[in-house]
């Protein structure tokens, strides 16, 4: 009876410490540079001028609809900032090519199409902020 009341208390002991790993992963913004450029051919969809967030999707995925309200929020807080929404059993190019293991997945391109950032799970208001701090404004190509 000891014996399986131990089992029991570790069992639970290993669940929890594997969902708090799980949950702190969430959202978490990686500051990457990956080779190659997303074009707005590739994407279906017009690219922003300063950033875009490229979000992959599934229909399944439960967190997806609000990740895409909260990316939106975010893109028209910031001047040439847009939110693409990408599903990935449709896109399994792209989503092959980004290793998108999870969903939501969120890229960060910067002005040239380039991935800066990227996000796996839904994230908070200031970690979407964080990631478009990955992508900088562009300075004018001219001068006064």
């Amino acid at each position: 009876m000891l014996i399986r009341i131990i089992v029991i208390v570790g069992l639970l002991a290993v669940a929890s410490l594997a969902f708090l790993w799980w949950s702190r992963r969430n959202g978490v913004v990686r500051h990457v540079e990956l080779p190659g450029t997303l074009s707005s051919e590739s994407l279906g969809t017009p690219r922003g001028f300063r950033a875009t967030f490229v979000q992959f999707s599934t229909p399944m995925c439960a967190k997806c609809p609000g990740t895409a309200v909260l990316l939106k929020q975010v893109a028209s807080e910031y001047k040439d900032v847009v939110h693409i929404e990408i599903d990935a059993t449709e896109r399994l190019d792209l989503a092959r090519r980004f290793d998108v293991m999870r969903t939501p997945t969120i890229l960060v391109l910067n002005t040239d199409g380039v991935v800066v950032a990227r996000m796996s799970g839904p994230p908070s208001i200031a970690q979407a902020r964080e990631a478009l701090d990955a992508a900088p404004p562009e300075s004018a190509p001219y001068s006064i």
